[in-house]
Parts: C-alpha cells; structure tokens; sequence
C-alpha cells in the first residue's frame, strides 16, 4: 500500500479530498510544525512532550487549551501508523518550497523504516512546470483539482539522495536551535529572533497608513500577522508570528492597548526610536 505524506492541516484536507477515488492509497498528515521548536526522533513520546512544552510557551492560554491536546492526539495517531508500517508498503512524501514540509520529510525519513521505498512530489515546482502563472509555497496553497495530475512528476529517492537529507536533518538536531529556513536548497538553523526585525519594519510601515495614523499609529495586530503570512516565503504560522509580536511587546520594541489573550483583541505600534 502507497501511503502519502503531508504536512499541516490544510495541506492534508486536499491531499485526502484530491485522492478519495485511489481506494488502495491512505493519507497520513504530520501535523507539529518542525520549523520551529526542538527537535529529536518525533516518533518518541519523551521528544513529543518536549514539543509540546515549547510549544506550550509559544501559544496563548487560550490556544493552549485547544491546540495541545490536538497535536498530543495527532501524536499518537501517527505513531499508531507508523508502528503498522510493513516492509511491502511505501511512501509518497508532498514537499513544497518551505521550512516545515522539508524538516519534516527529514526527519522521517531519518527515522522511519530504511527499507521502505520513499518517493517525493516536489509540489512548487512540479505545479509551476505543468500550469505556470504562480509557485505555490506550499500544499496548502494547491487546490484538490490540480493535485493528482502531479504524481507524474514523483521521484525515487535514491539511498545517496535520502543520505544527504539525514545528514542535514542530524545538523538540525546537532544544532539544538528553535527555527529553521529554507536556504538555497537546505534547511539550516537560525536565532528565535530572524524574522524581528522584518515584523518591525513591516509593523512601522502599516502604521503609517492613514487610516491608522488617526488612532495615534495603533492597528491590530491580526493587520500585522496577516501581512507577514502573505509576504514571507519561508511560511511563518500565524500563532508564532503572534508569539513574536508578544515577544517584541515584552522587549519593549512595540506597544499595545488591549488583551494580549487573543491576537484579535489587542492593538500594536512601533516604539518611537
């Protein structure tokens, strides 16, 4: 049996909407984003409650409410898979041009059964090659209809191929970092800190607009976190661009008026140099 891989919930409802018809194939969603937070062998519980600690810091109380025992769940629905795993199945890995979907791939691949065939989907390019107009980031961004055409362009990892994603995986791990990027062709580890100053100069940016420069420069925050998600190439997740805006508040590099309990109920600016 063909098993499909993806990342993120979004990615997962079309691949599974796009495959419905191929009755012999199951589709498997990774949820936990590994862009960011520690990072070990996921399939262990001791690295999974890890994850969720960090991630624990990460997300607002009311987040935390919903989101962690979400992921602890689809946890252990992907243990349960991949415990099932025989040496007469396979995988079919959906990678678009992010940070998440690579670190994902491999870490499974450094962890998974080796004698288990792996293919990929590169989606970015294998979209782009066959309907043009736009590189989407990620599967997310690929409607149901145009999925299943891009199988034709999936590729046998060789062992050398799947050797080198390992090697890159272990300097991950090796590095002991919270965020990685996606740089000319490898996933590498950069400060917690990399996307700041981006967040400030797009947060002094939309201040000025004239429609808030009435409120004394104050917009919500949601404005910010919306406007990072469709400029950044490397895929930020809106709870931790969210984290980062309260990060920067508790520095003292933005002021707010507001609940810092949800992203919707409190405004920001930039502190005045």
């Amino acid at each position: 049996m063909t098993t499909h891989i993806v990342f993120g919930l979004s990615s997962g409802a079309s691949v599974k909407f796009a495959l419905k018809l191929l009755n012999d194939e199951q589709v498997v969603v990774m949820m936990d984003d590994l862009m960011w937070g520690p990072l070990g062998n996921v399939l262990l519980e001791d690295i999974q409650e890890l994850r969720l600690q960090w991630w624990g810091q990460v997300l607002t109380d009311e987040d935390i409410l919903e989101d962690i025992p979400y992921l602890r769940e689809s946890y252990k629905k992907f243990n349960e898979w991949a415990n099932a795993l025989k040496d007469n199945d396979s995988l079919l890995f959906w990678i678009g041009d992010n940070p998440s979907e690579y670190t994902g791939l491999m870490c499974l691949l450094s962890y998974l059964p080796q004698s288990i065939p792996v293919s990929v989907v590169m989606a970015s390019n294998a979209y782009y090659k066959r309907y043009g107009k736009f590189k989407p980031r990620f599967m997310g961004e690929i409607t149901a209809d145009k999925i299943l055409p891009l199988m034709e362009d999936s590729k046998v990892l060789t062992p050398r191929v799947r050797e080198r994603y390992k090697r890159n995986w272990m300097q991950l791990v090796e590095d002991n970092g919270n965020l990685r990027i996606l740089k000319n062709r490898q996933i590498v580890t950069v400060s917690e800190d990399y996307f700041d100053e981006e967040f400030i100069t797009r947060a002094k940016k939309i201040s000025q607009e004239k429609m808030y420069r009435k409120g004394d420069g104050f917009f919500p925050a949601a404005r910010l976190v919306g406007d990072v998600i469709g400029h950044q190439k490397q895929m930020v997740m809106d709870v931790v661009i969210e984290w980062r805006i309260r990060c920067l508040i508790q520095m003292g590099l933005l002021s707010y008026q507001g609940s810092l309990t949800n992203m919707r109920l409190y405004s920001i600016k930039p502190v005045a140099d």
